[in-house]
């Protein structure tokens, strides 16, 4: 306490001391109704109702309103808080977002290469293998007909020598291999264009 609140307070216990002490040496009665006391408590009810006011105003008062200056302050700052917290929040939340959308178009992205790098890997080696199977079919035909040449060949020379074996042991003709051989060609040719 400041000393002029002590000062008050030593003053107010001074005077109510004397005002006792009168009391008691006075009459008796009840100290209200004499009227020689009015103007003692008069002055004692206004000094009383100044000291309460000086208090209220000086102490009580600004006080009460520091709190609630401090108290609306705090809210206040409070809600921007919570408002810059919510909008962080609302941040956060986009980027995540953004950030899923990001990654299920890369991810779509890596498997459409991936895909795009596993058909053109099977195209790949689905051409070799038509390329290889080609090859095979062609060296197949190819020795096909090496082996149908020579058979027709075999057929042809085993024709002749079976020609002349019959028209001698059947016929006395005698027979001329240039001439034998000659027609049996002319046979074979012809037999193979009908085919």
């Amino acid at each position: 306490m400041s000393y002029y609140h002590k000062f008050i307070l030593v003053i107010l216990l001074f005077t109510n001391t004397s005002y006792v002490a009168q009391a008691d040496e006075g009459k008796a009665g009840l100290p209200q109704l004499d009227f020689n006391t009015y103007p003692s408590l008069v002055f004692w009810s206004v000094v009383s109702l100044i000291i309460g006011y000086i208090l209220m105003k000086y102490l009580v008062t600004p006080n009460i309103k520091s709190i609630l200056n401090n108290r609306e302050t705090n809210i206040q700052n409070d809600l921007v808080k919570a408002k810059t917290s919510s909008q962080e929040t609302e941040k956060i939340k986009e980027n995540i977002i953004n950030s899923q959308i990001e990654l299920k178009s890369r991810s779509q992205l890596i498997v459409n290469q991936a895909l795009s790098e596993v058909k053109k890997d099977i195209e790949k080696k689905e051409k070799d293998i038509n390329q290889k199977l080609n090859e095979k079919v062609v060296k197949a035909e190819k020795q096909i007909m090496d082996t149908q040449k020579l058979v027709i060949k075999e057929v042809i020379s085993n024709a002749e020598v079976l020609t002349a074996k019959v028209i001698q042991n059947l016929t006395d003709i005698k027979y001329d291999e240039v001439e034998g051989k000659k027609v049996i060609n002319t046979a074979s040719k012809n037999i193979l264009v009908e085919k």
